[in-house]
Parts: C-alpha cells; structure tokens; sequence
C-alpha cells in the first residue's frame, strides 16, 4: 500500500514511542500531589500502562488485517493528542479531594484513586500502542516481513529512551507536568494530521491544536490547588508547595500533602508543645563535650534543623559546627528563599545521604537522619544494618545517631524493626515520642546518654527548658521485641508503612 503523509515511517513510531513513555513519566509526577510516588504506586503505574500497551498491540492488530489504512493510522495520533490534552482537567476534576496521606486514607478513597488513575491514563497509551502493528501491517510484505517488524520497534524503542530522558531530565523540571503534557499532545496532534487527506485537514488542524495552546494558559501554574499556597514548583525529585498559613508559619510541602517537610515559624520562635524539631536541639547537650559538636543533619530539606541549630543552639556553644546533606537542590535554594535559612547556618552537600556518608572522610559528633523519600516513606537504603555501620563509621566516640521514624505507635513493625537494627550496631539504643503525633525519635550510641537537665549544663538555652521537661519524661532505653534485621538485601520499609496505612485506614488498630 502506498505511503501516505511525508513523516517517515521509522520517525513516525519514534514519536509514538517517545510519547507513550512521556506519558507515564508525566502520569508519575501528575499524580504525585494526590498520592505520592511510592514504590506501590509506581508500581500500579507501570502495570496500567503495560497492560494498555498489550490490549493497544493485541486490537491494532486485529483492526489493522480488517482495516489497514494510512487515515487510520494517522488518526491515532491524533486521538491520542486530544486525550492528553484532557488530562490536565480531567486528572484535576478527578484527585481533587482525594488525600493518600497517613493521617485520612480510608481504603475506599485509595481504591477510587487507582480507579482514577485507569480512567486518566490508559485511553492514550491503549490507542498509542496499536501504531506498531498497524505500521507493520501496512508496510512489510512477505519476504521482509521479520526485518521491518524488528526495525519500527527497535526506532519505536529509542524513541521511548528519548521519551523517558527528555520529560525528567529537561522538560518537566524546566516547563512542569502539564506543560510537558500539552507539548506531547501538540506533538502528536501534528504528526497525525500531516498524514491526512482532505482540504479540511488545515482546519482540523489547527482546532485540535487548541486544546492544548489553550490548555497550556487556561490551567495555571498550579497542579494541586490548596490555599495559603505562595509558590510552588516541580523539582527533579519531586513537586514542592511553599504554604504561608494565618499565623505567619511558613511549610514546605511535597507530593501529596501529607505533612509538612520543613517548617519556618515567625522570629524563629520555638514551639515547646511540638517538640519534633525541638528535640534536636538537645542532641549537642547529650555529649561529654557539646561546646565542640559537630552535627550533620541527613535530610535537611529546606534547612529547619540547621537552621534552628544556628539561631537556638550556636550562640550558646560557639565551637557549635553544623553540616547538611539533602538530595533535593531546590529544597535547599527554596529554604533560603523562604524560611529564613542562609549559608551561615551550616555547609550544605547535595547528595543523597548513604552516598554522601560512603565518600566523606568527615567526623562528626551527631549524625541526624530525617530522610523522607515520600512523605511517610523512609529511603530502606537509610534504614539497613548497612546504613547504621557507616554512621557509626562517622562518629567520633560517645556520638549520637538520632533517627525520626513516622509510625502509629511503639510496637508499628517498622519502628521495631528499625530498633532492632540499630541495637545491631549500637550498644545503646533509646526511644523519645516528640510531642508530634505519629513521628518517634530513635536515638542511639556505644555510651550511656541522658537528656540534659538544664539547671546542671553550663551555657544552657533557656528556651529549651520545657522541651527537655518533655524529653525526660518520654525518653526512655529501647529494646525491640519483634520486627526484623533490615538489611541491604531485604528492607521492605514501603511493605510495612503500607501495612501500617491500611490497618489503620481500615480501623483495625
């Protein structure tokens, strides 16, 4: 049959095929506000969109020996245009409300979320899948018909490498989400009626392309629409919300919402009866000689803990040194922006935290690991008896590992695992419960520790008087009696804090 259009056949399902993969890197950070980009979730994700792309190849094929025509094939990317156009509203019309974070997701609005997932992004990929065997079908022939199959999906697949490289590495950090989706959408709309035959064809056109030009504008900048927002952005790693609440606290918020990854409250005042960054704060004191500490902070985020650190702690013990690592830049820049963090606070390496701690040469007294991948879900690769050895590699003697894990209460599996595993490494394991519901602080070393008592330690903050009047009373020695060793080989720390969300979510607890 006669080649129809001037695009290349092989061009042709390379752009086919770079979109698919788009679109599910775009669906990966789309839904990311509502429900977080989880293992679980990922894996959803890739399962809808395999599963698509089979019934995409299964029905392209059987329309292409009943119907193999040039229109046809370049109406699929046309339609497929039109529907990622629409996902911008229609994903919006559908999360909206909906909340995957641990403190409100009954069972039933989890499961209406993947519904929706199935509903947003399975119609473009089903329809993009059927252009491979359409396109084989309508230009192999007998004798040739093994190499133009391995060849149209060997272009279709490097196409998908440029469509998994180009959103999140270039296009998503650089435009966002729903701009890249509208790009691929025009894209396609294009390559689609450059195929078709009819003097209607310009004014097809240039309808459809306004679907996403006008999609582009009409949608604004935010994802996620929620008040008391003032900016917000997608980094590389994930989409951040900076929120000014009524009583001038300013939060940093990721993916879904559910809780707050740093904090900046007014005249960097503290708040004793929220004692989840004040506990830090006694940390220094617990050693044999706090007026030399050197403290890093794993996980820093937009620098509340260093920063804090530096206004409540250094003026106080001037040989104070403090180090931070965080993998997300923009967490970092966002925090001087923002929340009143500035380079003086602390060196700030942007690393992951494990790497940072596998290179470094560095020694230091405290080791802080608040490191949240997800909101709720602790990196595993943080929470190995692996991880553990190379703090204590770290520390000087008599240092302190203190660890916050996000749990229900002191038997959840996960914080007895994590217990568990640091009382491999460490001969003192200790457990405080900040007066923040559901974070526990896990603190460790090869010494006995205590919590400061304010009326025995010379240069002394009184500010903290009533979050170590707290910390006494909640800290206490801690020795696990279940969980498993987590390791490097086996960490299943997402499994566990899924477990957790659903008992909780389902009321058994």
């Amino acid at each position: 049959m006669k080649q129809q259009g001037f695009v290349p056949p092989y061009l042709f399902v390379f752009v086919t095929g770079a979109a698919v993969m788009a679109t599910e890197m775009c669906a990966s950070r789309f839904i990311a506000p509502w429900f977080g980009s989880s293992m679980i979730v990922w894996s959803v994700l890739i399962s809808v969109v395999m599963a698509a792309m089979s019934l995409g190849y299964w029905y392209g094929g059987r329309l292409a020996d009943k119907k193999p025509s040039w229109d046809i094939l370049y109406m699929l990317p046309v339609i497929t245009g039109v529907f990622i156009s629409l996902i911008p509203f229609a994903g919006r019309l559908l999360f909206t409300g909906l909340s995957a974070g641990i403190r409100g997701t009954p069972v039933n609005i989890i499961v209406l979320a993947f519904i929706g997932i199935l509903v947003v992004f399975v119609p473009p990929v089903f329809v993009l899948a059927m252009v491979s065997p359409f396109m084989v079908k309508l230009l192999a022939r007998s004798e040739n018909t093994g190499r133009i199959t391995g060849s149209l999906y060997a272009m279709s697949t490097l196409g998908s490498i440029v469509g998994t490289l180009i959103p999140s590495l270039v296009t998503i950090p650089l435009l966002g989400t729903k701009e890249t989706m509208f790009l691929a959408a025009g894209i396609l709309i294009l390559l689609g009626c450059s195929g078709l035959i009819g003097r209607k064809k310009l004014k097809l056109t240039f309808f459809l392309l306004l679907l996403p030009a006008g999609g582009w504008f009409l949608t604004g900048s935010a994802i996620r629409n929620v008040s008391d927002v003032v900016h917000e952005e997608e980094s590389i790693y994930q989409y951040l919300q900076v929120q000014v609440r009524e009583n001038g606290s300013t939060y940093l918020i990721s993916n879904e919402g559910g809780a707050m990854q740093s904090i900046a409250r007014l005249n960097d005042r503290l708040d004793p009866a929220s004692t989840y960054y004040e506990s830090y704060l006694l940390l220094p004191y617990m050693l044999e000689r706090p007026d030399s500490a050197r403290v890093l902070v794993v996980g820093s985020g937009a620098g509340t803990i260093p920063h804090l650190l530096a206004v409540h702690v250094r003026p106080f013990l001037q040989g104070l040194e403090t180090h931070s690592v965080e993998i997300d830049r923009r967490t970092t820049e966002l925090g001087y922006e923002w929340f009143g963090s500035t380079p003086e606070d602390g060196e700030v390496f942007t690393a992951d935290g494990r790497m940072y701690l596998g290179v470094t040469s560095e020694m230091y007294d405290v080791i802080v690991t608040d490191t949240y991948s997800n909101q709720i879900y602790i990196p595993f690769h943080m929470t190995t008896q692996e991880y553990f050895t190379s703090v204590r590699e770290h520390l000087n003697p008599g240092g302190i590992l203190a660890m916050n894990v996000n749990c229900l209460d002191e038997d959840s599996e996960i914080l007895q695992s994590i217990g568990r595993t640091a009382a491999s490494v460490f001969s003192e394991v200790y457990i405080s419960e900040p007066g923040t519901k559901w974070n526990f602080m896990i603190i460790a070393s090869d010494s006995l520790i205590s919590v400061p008592d304010a009326s025995s330690v010379p240069n002394w903050n009184s500010a903290l008087d009533y979050t170590a009047l707290l910390m006494q009373n909640e800290f206490r020695p801690f020795s696990p009696e279940s969980g498993m060793l987590l390791t490097d080989n086996r960490a299943p720390v997402e499994f566990m804090t899924d477990r957790m969300i659903v008992s909780e979510a389902s009321g058994s607890i």
